[in-house]
C-alpha cells in the first residue's frame, strides 16, 4: 500500500467544539494530533456528518423563532458553516501534511470561481463530505447517494467523484449507507480504489437487537459487515471506517470505528462512544 499512515477518527459530537470558529478548530486539531511525526505519506478520516453540528450551533445557534422571522435563514447559516468547516479543514490538511477526508456536514453544494466568488448552483440540502491533499487543496465534494429515513429531505448525490486519484494511491469515497450497496462497490473496485474510507454516523444503539435478525447485535453485524466487505476484491484492500458518537439533532450515535482488510478487522476502537484514534502504520 503507498500509503504509509492511516487515522480513523472517532469523534464525539459536542455543543461546545462547535459554537465558534476557533473552538471548531481547537477540536479538529486535537483530533488529528496522533498524526505528528508518522511518516508520509498520510490519509486521515473523520465521520459522517462531523461538521453538521456547525450549522445548528456556531454564532449562537440556530433558534426556531428566528426561522419563523427569516425563512432564509438555514440557507445562510449553511453557507456560514461550510465556510468554517472548508477552512479549517483545509488548514488542518495542510498543517499535518495529510490527505484528509473532513467527513461530513449537510449543506448545498459550494462553487468557486473568480468573478462569482462562492456560490450554489442549487438550494438543495446534501449530506456531502469533502476531500482535501496535503496542501489544503480541496480535491472533491462527494454526495450521499443512498438516504436512511431522516435524511429523506436531502437531495440525493449521483455516482460523481468517488475515486480521487491521489499522489499515494486511489482513494474510494462511500458515505455509511452507500458502503453497503454492493453497485457502489464493485464499481469503485473496477475503477480501481485501493482504499475505502466509508465515515459513518449509526443512530441506533450498538447493542441493540439487530432489526432483520433479533439474535445477532447492531455492532456484531456492523463488524462482520466490514470484514467481508473486502473478500475477493480486484483492487480493494483497506478499509477506514470512522464513526461519529454523541447527540445530533435528538438522534442518538454510537459506533465503534474500524480499519479493516479483507477478512479482518486490523484495529477497532475500544468502544462505541467517546474518542478515539484508530492510527495504523504501514
Amino acid at each position: 500500500m503507498p500509503f504509509r499512515t492511516l487515522l480513523a477518527v472517532q469523534a464525539e459530537a459536542r455543543p461546545e467544539h462547535y459554537r465558534t470558529a476557533e473552538a471548531f478548530r481547537e477540536r479538529v486539531f486535537a483530533l488529528l494530533e496522533p498524526l505528528s511525526g508518522t511518516p508520509a505519506p498520510r490519509l486521515a478520516a473523520f465521520p459522517e456528518l462531523f461538521g453538521l453540528p456547525l450549522l445548528l450551533h456556531l454564532d449562537g445557534g440556530l433558534a426556531p423563532k428566528a426561522l419563523l422571522l427569516d425563512p432564509l435563514l438555514p440557507w445562510r447559516r449553511a453557507r456560514r458553516a461550510y465556510g468554517v468547516f472548508l477552512e479549517v479543514m483545509a488548514e488542518a490538511a495542510q498543517a499535518f501534511g495529510a490527505y484528509l477526508l473532513a467527513g461530513s456536514l449537510l449543506s448545498p453544494p459550494y462553487e468557486e470561481e473568480l468573478a462569482r466568488g462562492r456560490f450554489s448552483r442549487t438550494p438543495f440540502f446534501q449530506n456531502l463530505a469533502l476531500f482535501f491533499n496535503p496542501k489544503g487543496r480541496l480535491l472533491a465534494q462527494v454526495p450521499k447517494m443512498e438516504l436512511t429515513p431522516p435524511e429523506r429531505w436531502l437531495r440525493r448525490g449521483r455516482f460523481g467523484p468517488h475515486l480521487v486519484e491521489t499522489e499515494a494511491g486511489k482513494v474510494g469515497i462511500l458515505i455509511c449507507l452507500d458502503g453497503f450497496y454492493e453497485r457502489h462497490l464493485a464499481r469503485l473496485d473496477a475503477l480501481g480504489a485501493e482504499i475505502l474510507l466509508q465515515p459513518s454516523a449509526n443512530p441506533a444503539p450498538w447493542e441493540r437487537p439487530w432489526p432483520p435478525d433479533p439474535a445477532r447485535k447492531e455492532g456484531e453485524v456492523w463488524v462482520a459487515s466490514a470484514q467481508a466487505r473486502l473478500l475477493g476484491r480486484e483492487h480493494l484492500r483497506l478499509l477506514l471506517n470512522p464513526m461519529l458518537n454523541g447527540e445530533v439533532a435528538g438522534l442518538g450515535f454510537q459506533g465503534r470505528s474500524g480499519i479493516y482488510a479483507p477478512g479482518e478487522a486490523l484495529l477497532l476502537a475500544q468502544a462505541p462512544t467517546g474518542d478515539e484514534a484508530l492510527l495504523l502504520r504501514l
